[in-house]
């Protein structure tokens, strides 16, 4: 099994959007990766509650077979 985990810390306006915005469509469009990518065995998307400056906004974990 292949596990694959990335992060991510977005800027405070992008694209016309303040970052929360964006978080949410970023988690959104992450969360419709499994019915176009069959590979895809297990995803989990996690948006940042703790606000540091040490933690990401967005988490991708996912599962692959191989």
């Amino acid at each position: 099994m292949l596990k694959h985990i990335v992060m991510w810390k977005l800027k405070e306006t992008a694209e016309g959007k303040n970052k929360l915005e964006n978080v949410l469509l970023m988690k959104r469009m992450l969360e419709s990766l499994p019915g176009r990518i069959p590979e895809i065995e297990f995803l989990e998307v996690g948006v940042n509650v703790n606000h540091s400056d040490a933690a990401y906004d967005v988490v991708l974990y996912s599962e692959f077979r191989d």
